[in-house]
């Protein structure tokens, strides 16, 4: 959608609700930083912005604004963003000015993945600050993706049928369907191909089994391309990475 709409030269600002998302978007933002949303906000609070200021002429100008990891944000955020874009746009556009975010606003991402951050919150208090469970949600047209494009793209045919079962396996983990859930805690089988051996060390382990035969193929750049170890701490990654740098340097 940015692609198209900047090819016939219209102004796309795409925004995402974590850093590390606006990293990866071309000329992306994160969300406070381009409505200068309070960090403090609350459902009376309004964007940072000055009328007629250079950021409320783009604003204006932006023909679509696309915000990426949307659920990840307190629900008074788009609150406050739908309060201030028709403050601004009312004077120039007063056919949307009463329509959610001036119709200009696609918001992208996963319910699955981190939800909003409530400081000593309970689940009660995390579940009503999504976005989904504010007044704005009834407002919005739901479209869902229907085919993972990344997970199958480059698969050869004999690996598709077991990359669709995974994906089935992981959407299933992520909806709760799989599992026995009691109260606070959801335990669940991992399939058997998906597990490592137990052992003595964890560590080599899980190295020897995502980098087989890593010093015979150190200078094949695929080999490296198509595997990755994913740690859920910084420190875990430095400890990976020191054992490996370990294994190289012999």
């Amino acid at each position: 959608m940015s692609a198209a709409l900047r090819s016939k030269g219209e102004i796309v600002l795409t925004v995402a609700s974590s850093e590390i998302t606006a990293l990866l978007i071309p000329g992306g933002r994160t969300t406070h930083s381009r409505f200068c949303i309070p960090l403090n906000v609350d459902e009376f609070s309004t964007c940072i912005i000055v009328p007629k200021s250079s950021l409320a002429l783009l604003i204006q100008k932006a023909k679509l604004i696309i915000w990426d990891e949307a659920p990840m944000m307190h629900k008074h955020c788009f609150k406050a963003v739908d309060r201030t874009l028709k403050d601004i746009l009312k004077s120039v556009d007063e056919k949307n000015k009463h329509i959610l975010f001036s119709g200009k606003v696609v918001f992208d991402g996963d319910f699955r993945q981190i939800q909003p951050l409530i400081p000593k919150g309970t689940r009660t208090k995390v579940v009503h600050a999504t976005i989904n469970s504010s007044v704005l949600w009834n407002f919005c047209e739901v479209l869902t993706l229907s085919k993972n494009m990344r997970l199958l793209g480059g698969a050869s045919s004999a690996d598709v049928e077991q990359r669709r079962l995974f994906s089935k396996w992981v959407l299933g983990v992520g909806d709760g369907e799989i599992g026995d859930d009691n109260d606070d805690d959801l335990e669940l089988d991992i399939p058997s191909d998906l597990l490592i051996p137990n052992s003595s060390y964890p560590l080599a382990s899980i190295v020897e089994s995502t980098y087989p035969q890593l010093l015979q193929n150190m200078n094949d750049i695929m080999y490296f391309q198509n595997r990755v170890i994913l740690a859920p701490k910084n420190s875990i990654v430095d400890t990976i990475n020191d054992y490996m740098l370990d294994l190289i340097s012999w």
